[in-house]
Protein backbone atom coordinates (compact mmCIF):
# COMPACT_ATOMS: atom_id res chain seq x y z
CA UNK A 1 0.00 0.00 0.00
CA UNK A 2 3.10 2.34 0.68
CA UNK A 3 3.54 2.72 -3.19
CA UNK A 4 -0.24 3.60 -3.67
CA UNK A 5 -1.31 7.76 -3.90
CA UNK A 6 -2.64 8.90 -0.60
CA UNK A 7 -5.62 11.21 -1.16
CA UNK A 8 -7.48 10.61 1.77
CA UNK A 9 -7.25 14.02 2.86
CA UNK A 10 -9.23 15.11 -0.53
CA UNK A 11 -12.01 12.08 0.13
CA UNK A 12 -10.39 9.42 -1.54
CA UNK A 13 -9.06 6.18 -1.15
CA UNK A 14 -7.09 4.65 -3.45
CA UNK A 15 -7.68 0.42 -3.83
CA UNK A 16 -5.99 -0.68 -6.96
CA UNK A 17 -3.52 0.88 -9.68
CA UNK A 18 -5.32 0.00 -13.01
CA UNK A 19 -2.71 1.61 -15.44
CA UNK A 20 0.69 3.37 -16.03
CA UNK A 21 2.47 5.46 -18.69
CA UNK A 22 5.68 5.75 -17.44
CA UNK A 23 7.01 8.13 -20.29
CA UNK A 24 4.24 10.57 -19.64
CA UNK A 25 4.06 9.99 -15.97
CA UNK A 26 0.52 9.21 -15.77
CA UNK A 27 -0.81 6.82 -13.71
CA UNK A 28 -4.32 5.08 -13.56
CA UNK A 29 -5.90 4.46 -10.01
CA UNK A 30 -9.02 3.23 -8.84
CA UNK A 31 -9.89 4.51 -5.93
CA UNK A 32 -13.42 4.94 -3.54
CA UNK A 33 -15.13 8.25 -2.49
CA UNK A 34 -14.69 7.89 1.54
CA UNK A 35 -18.05 10.07 1.87
CA UNK A 36 -20.10 7.93 -0.72
CA UNK A 37 -18.86 4.55 -1.16
CA UNK A 38 -18.67 5.10 -4.38
CA UNK A 39 -16.00 3.62 -6.87
CA UNK A 40 -13.80 6.27 -8.80
CA UNK A 41 -11.00 6.37 -11.45
CA UNK A 42 -8.12 8.59 -10.61
CA UNK A 43 -5.69 9.79 -13.38
CA UNK A 44 -2.84 10.96 -11.81
CA UNK A 45 -0.57 12.92 -13.84
CA UNK A 46 2.41 13.79 -11.97
CA UNK A 47 4.84 16.76 -14.83
CA UNK A 48 7.45 17.08 -11.45
CA UNK A 49 9.05 13.53 -12.75
CA UNK A 50 11.80 13.52 -14.48
CA UNK A 51 10.29 11.36 -16.80
CA UNK A 52 7.38 13.44 -17.77
CA UNK A 53 6.06 15.80 -20.05
CA UNK A 54 4.39 18.96 -19.97
CA UNK A 55 2.85 17.69 -23.52
CA UNK A 56 0.86 14.94 -21.23
CA UNK A 57 0.41 18.07 -18.85
CA UNK A 58 -1.55 20.01 -21.54
CA UNK A 59 -3.45 17.13 -22.47
CA UNK A 60 -4.76 16.10 -19.14
CA UNK A 61 -5.97 19.89 -18.73
CA UNK A 62 -7.80 19.56 -22.12
CA UNK A 63 -9.26 16.21 -21.08
CA UNK A 64 -10.72 17.98 -17.87
CA UNK A 65 -12.10 21.08 -20.05
CA UNK A 66 -13.62 19.02 -22.46
CA UNK A 67 -15.15 16.56 -20.30
CA UNK A 68 -16.48 18.80 -17.63
CA UNK A 69 -18.96 19.92 -20.78
CA UNK A 70 -19.84 16.59 -22.36
CA UNK A 71 -23.06 14.50 -20.71
CA UNK A 72 -23.55 11.38 -22.43
CA UNK A 73 -24.67 7.69 -20.47
CA UNK A 74 -21.57 6.07 -22.52
CA UNK A 75 -18.60 8.45 -21.75
CA UNK A 76 -17.42 8.21 -18.37
CA UNK A 77 -19.15 11.49 -15.81
CA UNK A 78 -15.94 13.77 -14.62
CA UNK A 79 -16.46 14.02 -11.04
CA UNK A 80 -13.41 16.52 -9.85
CA UNK A 81 -10.09 17.09 -10.42
CA UNK A 82 -7.53 17.57 -7.54
CA UNK A 83 -3.58 19.62 -7.76
CA UNK A 84 -1.49 17.53 -5.75
CA UNK A 85 2.53 18.36 -4.50
CA UNK A 86 3.93 16.74 -7.75
CA UNK A 87 1.11 16.99 -10.11
CA UNK A 88 -2.83 16.96 -10.59
CA UNK A 89 -5.70 13.92 -10.65
CA UNK A 90 -9.20 14.04 -12.87
CA UNK A 91 -11.23 11.95 -10.98
CA UNK A 92 -14.33 10.62 -13.26
CA UNK A 93 -16.97 7.70 -12.97
CA UNK A 94 -15.91 4.03 -12.29
CA UNK A 95 -17.27 1.85 -15.46
CA UNK A 96 -17.10 -1.76 -14.85
CA UNK A 97 -15.69 -2.52 -18.27
CA UNK A 98 -12.68 -3.68 -20.22
CA UNK A 99 -11.38 -2.78 -23.39
CA UNK A 100 -12.89 -4.48 -26.25
CA UNK A 101 -9.49 -5.81 -27.11
CA UNK A 102 -9.28 -7.70 -24.24
CA UNK A 103 -13.37 -9.34 -24.57
CA UNK A 104 -14.35 -12.23 -26.15
CA UNK A 105 -15.17 -13.50 -29.27
CA UNK A 106 -17.99 -11.43 -30.76
CA UNK A 107 -20.40 -12.31 -33.82
CA UNK A 108 -21.13 -10.13 -36.49
CA UNK A 109 -24.01 -9.31 -35.25
CA UNK A 110 -22.74 -8.22 -31.89
CA UNK A 111 -20.83 -6.19 -33.51
CA UNK A 112 -22.50 -4.36 -36.00
CA UNK A 113 -24.28 -3.50 -32.16
CA UNK A 114 -20.92 -2.10 -31.35
CA UNK A 115 -20.32 0.30 -34.20
CA UNK A 116 -23.91 1.90 -33.91
CA UNK A 117 -23.60 2.33 -30.42
CA UNK A 118 -20.13 3.90 -31.12
CA UNK A 119 -21.14 5.98 -33.92
CA UNK A 120 -23.76 7.37 -31.89
CA UNK A 121 -21.12 8.53 -29.31
CA UNK A 122 -19.56 10.29 -32.49
CA UNK A 123 -22.12 12.01 -33.49
CA UNK A 124 -23.12 13.54 -29.86
CA UNK A 125 -19.38 14.52 -29.93
CA UNK A 126 -19.46 16.18 -33.99
CA UNK A 127 -22.74 17.92 -32.82
CA UNK A 128 -20.99 19.88 -30.23
CA UNK A 129 -20.69 23.76 -31.57
CA UNK A 130 -17.77 23.24 -32.20
CA UNK A 131 -17.39 18.98 -33.09
CA UNK A 132 -15.57 17.52 -30.71
CA UNK A 133 -12.93 15.13 -32.55
CA UNK A 134 -11.90 12.14 -30.36
CA UNK A 135 -8.19 11.54 -32.24
CA UNK A 136 -7.10 8.48 -30.19
CA UNK A 137 -10.19 5.72 -31.55
CA UNK A 138 -8.47 2.28 -30.93
CA UNK A 139 -9.74 -1.23 -28.91
CA UNK A 140 -8.00 0.12 -26.08
CA UNK A 141 -10.39 3.10 -25.70
CA UNK A 142 -13.35 1.85 -26.39
CA UNK A 143 -14.76 0.10 -23.07
CA UNK A 144 -17.16 -3.23 -23.28
CA UNK A 145 -19.51 -4.93 -20.43
CA UNK A 146 -21.06 -8.23 -20.47
CA UNK A 147 -24.26 -6.87 -21.45
CA UNK A 148 -22.44 -5.09 -24.22
CA UNK A 149 -23.01 -1.45 -23.47
CA UNK A 150 -20.34 0.43 -24.94
CA UNK A 151 -17.90 3.36 -23.61
CA UNK A 152 -15.70 5.71 -25.45
CA UNK A 153 -12.63 6.40 -22.80
CA UNK A 154 -9.31 9.20 -23.22
CA UNK A 155 -10.31 12.16 -24.09
CA UNK A 156 -6.55 13.56 -23.77
CA UNK A 157 -5.62 13.95 -27.32
CA UNK A 158 -9.12 15.47 -28.62
CA UNK A 159 -9.55 18.67 -29.93
CA UNK A 160 -12.65 21.15 -30.81
CA UNK A 161 -12.69 21.28 -34.47
CA UNK A 162 -10.84 20.53 -37.18
CA UNK A 163 -7.26 22.38 -36.71
CA UNK A 164 -3.95 22.21 -38.38
CA UNK A 165 -1.63 20.14 -36.36
CA UNK A 166 1.55 21.46 -34.50
CA UNK A 167 4.60 19.46 -34.69
CA UNK A 168 4.74 18.26 -31.58
CA UNK A 169 1.09 16.40 -31.95
CA UNK A 170 2.06 14.94 -35.18
CA UNK A 171 2.02 11.60 -33.02
CA UNK A 172 -0.57 11.75 -31.05
CA UNK A 173 -2.80 9.06 -30.80
CA UNK A 174 -2.14 5.00 -31.31
CA UNK A 175 -0.39 4.06 -34.27
CA UNK A 176 -2.14 1.68 -36.58
CA UNK A 177 -5.35 3.28 -35.61
CA UNK A 178 -4.88 7.03 -36.85
CA UNK A 179 -5.85 8.51 -40.73
CA UNK A 180 -3.46 9.35 -42.91
CA UNK A 181 -5.02 13.09 -43.08
CA UNK A 182 -5.11 13.32 -39.22
CA UNK A 183 -1.49 13.53 -39.23
CA UNK A 184 -1.57 17.15 -40.94
CA UNK A 185 -5.74 18.49 -40.06
CA UNK A 186 -7.74 15.93 -37.85
CA UNK A 187 -11.65 16.13 -39.01
CA UNK A 188 -14.81 14.35 -38.75
CA UNK A 189 -13.71 11.80 -40.70
CA UNK A 190 -10.74 10.79 -39.02
CA UNK A 191 -12.47 9.07 -36.07
CA UNK A 192 -14.35 7.06 -38.63
CA UNK A 193 -11.55 5.85 -39.93
CA UNK A 194 -10.04 4.92 -36.58
CA UNK A 195 -13.45 3.08 -35.27
CA UNK A 196 -13.50 1.44 -38.71
CA UNK A 197 -9.78 0.03 -37.91
CA UNK A 198 -10.67 -0.88 -34.87
CA UNK A 199 -14.59 -2.97 -35.75
CA UNK A 200 -11.88 -4.69 -38.38
CA UNK A 201 -9.85 -5.87 -35.53
CA UNK A 202 -12.61 -7.29 -33.56
CA UNK A 203 -13.42 -9.11 -36.54
CA UNK A 204 -10.20 -10.62 -37.55
CA UNK A 205 -9.41 -11.46 -34.07
CA UNK A 206 -6.19 -9.57 -34.62
CA UNK A 207 -4.47 -6.66 -32.79
CA UNK A 208 -3.52 -3.63 -34.94
CA UNK A 209 -0.18 -5.07 -35.49
CA UNK A 210 -1.27 -8.30 -37.63
CA UNK A 211 -4.03 -6.06 -39.19
CA UNK A 212 -1.47 -3.88 -40.74
CA UNK A 213 -0.21 -6.89 -42.44
CA UNK A 214 -3.22 -7.08 -44.76
CA UNK A 215 -2.17 -3.29 -46.46
CA UNK A 216 -2.03 -2.17 -50.05
CA UNK A 217 1.51 -1.98 -51.85
CA UNK A 218 0.49 1.16 -52.88
CA UNK A 219 -1.16 2.94 -49.79
CA UNK A 220 0.12 1.14 -45.85
CA UNK A 221 -2.92 3.02 -45.05
CA UNK A 222 -5.27 1.21 -47.21
CA UNK A 223 -6.34 -2.21 -45.66
CA UNK A 224 -6.85 -4.90 -48.35
CA UNK A 225 -10.07 -5.99 -46.09
CA UNK A 226 -11.39 -8.74 -48.73
CA UNK A 227 -8.23 -10.80 -48.24
CA UNK A 228 -7.79 -10.02 -44.26
CA UNK A 229 -12.06 -10.79 -44.19
CA UNK A 230 -12.60 -13.08 -46.83
CA UNK A 231 -15.87 -14.70 -45.57
CA UNK A 232 -17.32 -11.70 -44.06
CA UNK A 233 -21.15 -10.39 -45.08
CA UNK A 234 -20.40 -8.57 -48.39
CA UNK A 235 -22.46 -5.86 -47.51
CA UNK A 236 -21.19 -5.43 -44.24
CA UNK A 237 -17.91 -5.77 -45.95
CA UNK A 238 -18.77 -2.95 -48.24
CA UNK A 239 -19.72 -0.83 -45.41
CA UNK A 240 -16.61 -1.17 -43.40
CA UNK A 241 -14.44 -0.67 -46.56
CA UNK A 242 -15.56 2.85 -47.17
CA UNK A 243 -15.26 3.27 -43.04
CA UNK A 244 -11.47 2.64 -43.81
CA UNK A 245 -10.87 4.01 -47.03
CA UNK A 246 -7.48 6.25 -46.76
CA UNK A 247 -8.42 8.21 -49.39
CA UNK A 248 -10.80 10.91 -47.13
CA UNK A 249 -13.05 12.07 -50.10
CA UNK A 250 -13.90 8.16 -50.33
CA UNK A 251 -15.01 7.68 -46.85
CA UNK A 252 -18.08 8.28 -45.11
CA UNK A 253 -17.78 12.45 -43.88
CA UNK A 254 -19.05 11.93 -40.39
CA UNK A 255 -20.81 9.45 -38.25
CA UNK A 256 -24.38 10.28 -38.87
CA UNK A 257 -23.88 9.05 -42.41
CA UNK A 258 -22.28 6.10 -41.08
CA UNK A 259 -24.98 4.90 -39.05
CA UNK A 260 -27.03 5.54 -41.81
CA UNK A 261 -25.54 3.28 -44.23
CA UNK A 262 -25.09 0.47 -41.53
CA UNK A 263 -29.36 0.80 -40.45
CA UNK A 264 -29.66 0.23 -43.98
CA UNK A 265 -27.84 -3.71 -43.73
CA UNK A 266 -29.76 -6.78 -42.47
CA UNK A 267 -27.08 -9.30 -41.79
CA UNK A 268 -28.03 -13.15 -42.22
CA UNK A 269 -30.04 -14.67 -39.20
CA UNK A 270 -26.83 -17.09 -39.28
CA UNK A 271 -24.60 -14.18 -38.09
CA UNK A 272 -26.04 -13.86 -34.51
CA UNK A 273 -25.86 -17.44 -33.82
CA UNK A 274 -24.11 -18.64 -30.82
CA UNK A 275 -20.10 -18.28 -31.39
CA UNK A 276 -19.62 -21.81 -30.51
CA UNK A 277 -21.83 -23.21 -32.26
CA UNK A 278 -20.55 -21.85 -35.59
CA UNK A 279 -17.18 -23.08 -34.18
CA UNK A 280 -18.27 -26.50 -33.75
CA UNK A 281 -19.87 -26.45 -37.63
CA UNK A 282 -17.20 -24.75 -39.21
CA UNK A 283 -14.30 -27.12 -37.76
CA UNK A 284 -15.86 -30.59 -37.96
CA UNK A 285 -17.86 -30.67 -40.79
CA UNK A 286 -14.73 -29.97 -43.35
CA UNK A 287 -12.68 -32.15 -41.79
CA UNK A 288 -15.37 -35.33 -41.99
CA UNK A 289 -16.42 -34.06 -45.97
CA UNK A 290 -12.49 -33.70 -46.17
CA UNK A 291 -12.12 -37.15 -44.77
CA UNK A 292 -14.94 -38.73 -47.12
CA UNK A 293 -13.15 -36.98 -50.39
CA UNK A 294 -9.59 -38.53 -49.11
CA UNK A 295 -10.97 -42.55 -48.69
CA UNK A 296 -13.26 -41.83 -52.09
CA UNK A 297 -9.53 -40.63 -54.27
CA UNK A 298 -7.77 -43.16 -52.39
CA UNK A 299 -10.20 -45.54 -53.64
CA UNK A 300 -9.90 -44.72 -56.82
CA UNK A 301 -6.36 -44.61 -56.85
CA UNK A 302 -6.04 -48.07 -55.57
CA UNK A 303 -7.98 -49.12 -58.18
CA UNK A 304 -5.45 -47.59 -60.71
CA UNK A 305 -2.73 -48.44 -59.83
CA UNK A 306 -4.16 -52.38 -60.16
CA UNK A 307 -5.40 -51.33 -63.32
CA UNK A 308 -2.10 -49.44 -64.63
CA UNK A 309 -0.05 -52.70 -63.39
CA UNK A 310 -2.45 -54.89 -65.37
CA UNK A 311 -1.94 -52.66 -68.82
CA UNK A 312 1.24 -51.15 -68.30
CA UNK A 313 4.47 -53.06 -68.12
CA UNK A 314 6.59 -51.76 -64.94
CA UNK A 315 9.73 -50.56 -65.91
CA UNK A 316 12.02 -47.96 -64.22
CA UNK A 317 11.66 -45.56 -66.62
CA UNK A 318 7.56 -45.80 -66.75
CA UNK A 319 7.90 -45.60 -62.75
CA UNK A 320 10.21 -42.80 -62.84
CA UNK A 321 7.89 -40.69 -65.72
CA UNK A 322 4.73 -41.55 -63.32
CA UNK A 323 6.12 -40.19 -60.24
CA UNK A 324 7.89 -36.96 -61.63
CA UNK A 325 3.97 -36.64 -63.12
CA UNK A 326 2.32 -37.37 -59.32
CA UNK A 327 4.85 -34.47 -58.43
CA UNK A 328 4.01 -32.15 -61.25
CA UNK A 329 0.35 -32.53 -61.02
CA UNK A 330 0.11 -32.07 -57.26
CA UNK A 331 2.14 -29.17 -57.46
CA UNK A 332 0.10 -27.53 -60.21
CA UNK A 333 -3.47 -28.33 -58.17
CA UNK A 334 -2.13 -26.87 -55.17
CA UNK A 335 -0.74 -23.57 -57.10
CA UNK A 336 -4.11 -23.18 -58.56
CA UNK A 337 -6.35 -23.42 -54.95
CA UNK A 338 -3.96 -21.67 -53.70
CA UNK A 339 -4.38 -18.86 -56.42
CA UNK A 340 -8.34 -19.39 -55.98
CA UNK A 341 -8.12 -19.01 -52.48
CA UNK A 342 -6.34 -15.45 -52.12
CA UNK A 343 -8.31 -13.94 -55.11
CA UNK A 344 -11.81 -15.34 -56.03
CA UNK A 345 -11.59 -13.71 -59.69
CA UNK A 346 -9.37 -15.80 -60.80
CA UNK A 347 -12.01 -18.76 -60.30
CA UNK A 348 -11.42 -19.53 -64.06
CA UNK A 349 -7.70 -19.69 -64.13
CA UNK A 350 -7.74 -21.79 -61.26
CA UNK A 351 -10.10 -24.36 -62.82
CA UNK A 352 -8.31 -23.96 -65.93
CA UNK A 353 -4.51 -25.40 -63.83
CA UNK A 354 -6.95 -27.85 -62.01
CA UNK A 355 -8.92 -30.01 -64.17
CA UNK A 356 -7.78 -28.96 -67.56
CA UNK A 357 -4.47 -29.03 -67.38
CA UNK A 358 -4.33 -33.04 -66.29
CA UNK A 359 -7.15 -33.50 -68.73
CA UNK A 360 -4.73 -32.06 -71.52
CA UNK A 361 -2.05 -33.75 -70.35
CA UNK A 362 -3.58 -37.24 -70.27
CA UNK A 363 -4.70 -36.41 -73.40
CA UNK A 364 -1.34 -35.55 -75.10
CA UNK A 365 0.59 -38.54 -73.62
CA UNK A 366 -1.83 -41.12 -75.54
CA UNK A 367 -1.66 -39.73 -78.51
CA UNK A 368 2.16 -39.53 -78.51
CA UNK A 369 3.15 -42.48 -76.55
CA UNK A 370 -0.07 -44.70 -76.92
CA UNK A 371 -2.44 -45.51 -74.52
CA UNK A 372 0.03 -47.27 -72.47
CA UNK A 373 1.33 -43.75 -71.19
CA UNK A 374 -2.12 -41.76 -71.17
CA UNK A 375 -2.93 -45.01 -68.32
CA UNK A 376 -0.11 -44.43 -66.23
CA UNK A 377 -0.42 -40.50 -66.20
CA UNK A 378 -4.12 -41.18 -65.49
CA UNK A 379 -2.95 -43.10 -62.25
CA UNK A 380 -0.46 -40.61 -61.52
CA UNK A 381 -3.62 -37.76 -61.58
CA UNK A 382 -5.43 -40.18 -59.38
CA UNK A 383 -2.26 -40.44 -57.18
CA UNK A 384 -1.91 -36.75 -57.08
CA UNK A 385 -5.13 -36.01 -55.67
CA UNK A 386 -4.88 -37.84 -52.74
CA UNK A 387 -1.90 -36.12 -51.75
CA UNK A 388 -3.40 -32.84 -52.55
CA UNK A 389 -6.39 -33.41 -50.64
CA UNK A 390 -4.84 -34.90 -47.67
CA UNK A 391 -2.66 -31.38 -47.54
CA UNK A 392 -6.04 -29.46 -47.50
CA UNK A 393 -7.33 -31.57 -44.63
CA UNK A 394 -4.11 -31.29 -42.16
CA UNK A 395 -4.76 -27.36 -43.07
CA UNK A 396 -8.25 -27.43 -41.60
CA UNK A 397 -9.07 -25.76 -38.44
CA UNK A 398 -9.81 -29.00 -35.72
CA UNK A 399 -9.83 -29.38 -32.15
CA UNK A 400 -8.74 -32.74 -32.18
CA UNK A 401 -4.58 -33.54 -31.22
CA UNK A 402 -1.97 -34.18 -33.63
CA UNK A 403 -2.05 -38.17 -33.03
CA UNK A 404 -6.05 -38.00 -33.76
CA UNK A 405 -5.65 -35.76 -36.71
CA UNK A 406 -2.94 -38.18 -37.86
CA UNK A 407 -5.20 -41.84 -36.79
CA UNK A 408 -8.46 -40.11 -38.71
CA UNK A 409 -6.22 -39.84 -41.64
CA UNK A 410 -5.00 -43.08 -41.71
CA UNK A 411 -8.00 -44.44 -41.52
CA UNK A 412 -9.45 -42.52 -43.95
CA UNK A 413 -6.55 -43.68 -46.59
CA UNK A 414 -7.03 -47.51 -44.96
CA UNK A 415 -10.83 -47.49 -45.98
CA UNK A 416 -10.07 -46.32 -49.52
CA UNK A 417 -7.18 -48.53 -50.13
CA UNK A 418 -9.57 -51.77 -49.30
CA UNK A 419 -12.36 -50.27 -51.57
CA UNK A 420 -9.97 -49.92 -54.53
CA UNK A 421 -8.64 -53.64 -53.63
CA UNK A 422 -12.48 -54.93 -53.44
CA UNK A 423 -12.55 -53.07 -57.07
CA UNK A 424 -10.03 -54.70 -58.30
CA UNK A 425 -10.77 -57.54 -57.97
Amino acid sequence: MSDYLDLTSYGYQIEAELGRNREGGRITWKAIEIKTQKTVVVKQFCFAQANSSWSGYKAYTQEITLLQNLNHPNIPQYLNSIETDNGFCLVQEYITAVPCSSFRLLTLDEVKQIAVKMLDILIYLQQQTPPILHRDLSTENILLDESLNVYLIDFGFASLGSKEVAASSVFRGTPGFIAPEQIVKPIMASDIYSLGVSLVCLLAHKDITAVHTFTSADDPYQLNLKQLLPDLDRRFLGWLEKMTKAKVSQRFSDAQTAKNALLKIELPVVASKDLATLASRDTYKPKILGGVAISVATTFATWAIGFTTSQVELRVTTIAIAMLATIAIAITQLGAAIIVSLDPQTKTQGIALGVIMPSILVAVSGLIWGMNSAVAISCAIAIAEVLLLSYFWAQLPSKMGNLAQGGCWLGAIAIGITLGLNLSN
